[in-house]
């Protein structure tokens, strides 16, 4: 199969200088994923938000879309130079989206928006359960870079 195509596998052996930067990618990959699924909400939210919550719609929409339009930024960084602080902040915040989302489930509390259709929370999950192998991925890869990078300046 073609590299340039395959999916990144972000467990997969970080054998050369190539691998190391798919991988490390992967984690731009992940934070564009969290970027379209914070458009989704916010499009959500403005076009299917309860009733008796309007007066806030426009503000959450506008804050899914600010946080929406910071992960493209962050995907877009990593993209270009890759480096181990993006996808270990990346770790951390799908691991707070998905204890969020699980504490959220265990003690009954809405899990969002008011008026957010159910399903809508279960593609943020998914999404965040993708996001977080993805970063795991990015930051072997940023590792397998930074040390290939230091065995060819030996």
């Amino acid at each position: 199969m073609n590299r340039r195509i395959a999916p990144p596998q972000p467990f997969a052996p970080v054998d050369s200088a190539e691998t190391a930067a798919a991988l490390a990618r992967g984690s731009a990959i992940a934070f564009w994923i969290w970027g379209a699924v914070g458009l989704m909400q916010a499009a959500l939210v403005w076009f299917m938000g309860a009733p008796e919550h309007e007066a806030m719609r426009g503000t959450t929409a506008g804050f899914a879309v600010f946080f929406a339009a910071i992960a493209f930024l962050l995907g877009r960084v990593q993209w270009r130079r890759p480096n181990r602080l993006l996808p270990g902040f990346g770790m951390v915040w799908a691991v707070y989206e998905l204890s969020a989302l699980s504490v959220s489930l265990m003690v009954g509390a809405p899990l969002g928006a008011a008026g957010l259709p159910g399903w809508s929370f279960g593609v943020a999950g998914a999404a965040m359960i993708l996001c977080l192998l993805l970063h795991i991925g990015g930051l072997r890869g940023a590792t397998g870079m930074a040390r290939f990078a230091s065995a060819n300046r030996a």
